[in-house]
């Protein structure tokens, strides 16, 4: 009995050894198994981010597209702007003279003696009233040119 004792000691042992083995191959097998899952997990967290950045660069050239296209449009409106202004000045000079220009302007004298308006004015009302006058009265009017 002895030697059946040391035998099945000896055979626990191997068993106990193999069964360690198979633990430790099942633990590593474990190990492998959740290292490729967290490759498999790395992988498409690093999908993902290339995405978010592509997207990113994406927008980001779609941001410098219009800030090139909004610098363009206000050159063009500046340039634009200039062109008009030359131009309402160049005409402006020619239709309106305001300015240090103006003692060259031809002077034309035409004043208007108001006393002598008023009595011109007087004299033809007065030659009216006369004119009707005797048309009221049945006569004929009297003209100075008989």
């Amino acid at each position: 009995m002895h030697l059946d004792k040391k035998r099945e000691e000896q055979l626990e042992k191997i068993e106990f050894e193999l069964e360690k083995e198979y633990d430790q191959a099942q633990l590593e097998d474990q190990k492998s198994s959740e290292k490729i899952i967290e490759t498999e997990n790395e992988k498409e967290k690093i999908e993902k981010v290339k995405q978010v950045e592509k997207v990113l660069v994406d927008v980001g050239e779609i941001l410098k597209k219009k800030k090139r296209d909004l610098f363009f449009e206000l050159t063009l409106f500046f340039i634009l702007g200039a062109l008009i202004g030359i131009t309402l000045k160049t005409e402006a000079v020619k239709k309106i003279t305001i300015g240090f220009n103006d003692y060259q302007i031809p002077v034309q004298v035409v004043r208007y003696d108001v006393a002598e308006l008023k009595r011109s004015l007087l004299q033809k009302a007065a030659e009216q009233q006369q004119q009707q006058q005797p048309a009221i009265n049945g006569q004929e009017p009297v003209t100075g040119n008989q």
